[in-house]
């Protein structure tokens, strides 16, 4: 990819963009050729999104290079295995992050995709975090001038200190993973986000601009029930059980230090549901055991208790990735309404709910 789009699109922009400048404008796309994006964490999700979001024409992608081999590449990270197909030099001595960016690369000529590494010494200052953080190269100074930040199957601990960073750095931040075959991304788009949002019929248009508050990634993950169905519809009746589903297990990383995904640790979960519906007011019942061992990415047995951890199905990556790149793009173009802030798939049952993670109604 060759040099950023400047402040006036080219005849040959104009070509390639063509569809999308009829759904959002010429402003909106100088936007997204002048915008600067930071993805970690290289997962089937990430390679969606990133691929998305570069054919739409982001300005600058910069992936974080955690020293993992493209040998080594998540399985379903394609962008890698492509760039290793395609890599005439020496296989061994490429990381994933470069393999991915090399297939970027091709994609699209207008814009850039770069590599950041963390210094040798960054990394030996932040090893004793390593157990709290698998992210614990990025810094605050990496995130300047960042406009969107993506990570991707990142622990919770890492949406949270990286959640942080990026707010003092002014960037917004989307956190997802795929486990299995539900996926989930939560988003932070600040304390003060505005955009344009259309209404009415094709003839009778009306443009108006809105206002919506975000919370901080590290609050979002530590909602309680009775905050999920805050100016909903049908209150707590039409909350996907997902969403609270990936409280609880934020909890449980919390206090164990990793996911749950054994039998044992989903039937214990399991048995703390009736005393959290109690203590949040929520119907007897309301929760249900399968919910969370479909959102921890096991495979269910006889008793509804995980089974077997399933890797990251490609085709709930696609689906979830591509209304991810959906939402990073809207970001940085503020046209029509942004999730807020949360959204979760279920291959279960095939669909997709935007639910509030503690930004209130």
């Amino acid at each position: 990819m060759a040099g950023a789009a400047g402040d006036e699109l080219t005849a040959e922009q104009r070509a390639v963009y063509d569809r999308q400048l009829r759904v959002w404008g010429v402003e909106a796309q100088r936007r997204l050729g002048q915008a600067k994006f930071f993805v970690a964490g290289l997962t089937g999700l990430s390679a969606e999104a990133c691929k998305n979001v570069v054919l739409a024409g982001i300005g600058s992608v910069t992936l974080f290079d955690d020293g993992t081999s493209a040998q080594d590449a998540h399985p379903g990270n394609f962008l890698a295995h492509a760039g290793v197909a395609d890599h005439e030099g020496d296989v061994a001595s490429l990381t994933a992050a470069e393999a991915t960016a090399a297939t970027l690369r091709e994609m699209n000529p207008f814009g850039t995709v770069t590599v950041a590494k963390a210094s040798s010494a960054e990394a030996a200052g932040k090893e004793a975090k390593a157990k709290e953080s698998d992210f614990a190269g990025i810094t605050e100074q990496m995130l300047a001038g960042v406009d969107v930040v993506l990570l991707g199957g990142a622990s919770v601990a890492a949406r949270e200190r990286v959640g942080d960073l990026a707010r003092a750095a002014g960037a917004k931040i989307f956190a997802g993973a795929v486990r299995g075959y539900a996926a989930d991304f939560v988003a932070d788009l600040g304390d003060a986000f505005e955009h344009v949002v259309e209404t009415g019929s094709s003839e009778t248009t009306k443009t108006t601009t809105k206002t919506v508050s975000f919370v901080p990634l590290r609050t979002a993950l530590r909602s309680s029930w009775s905050d999920l169905g805050a100016g909903r519809d049908g209150g707590m009746r039409r909350v996907n059980r997902l969403a609270a589903a990936a409280t609880m297990c934020a909890a449980f990383e919390r206090n164990h230090g990793r996911p749950p995904v054994t039998k044992e640790d989903l039937d214990a979960m399991s048995a703390e549901i009736p005393g959290l519906e109690t203590a949040n007011g929520v119907k007897p019942g309301w929760m249900h055991s399968e919910a969370l061992v479909e959102y921890a990415g096991g495979g269910v047995d006889g008793d509804d208790a995980i089974n077997v951890v399933v890797a990251e199905s490609p085709a709930v990556a696609a689906i979830a990735g591509g209304v991810l790149a959906q939402e990073m793009l809207r970001a940085v173009t503020k046209v029509g309404e942004p999730v807020r802030n949360a959204f979760f798939f279920s291959a279960a049952n095939g669909q997709g709910t935007v639910e509030n993670l503690g930004c209130g109604a």
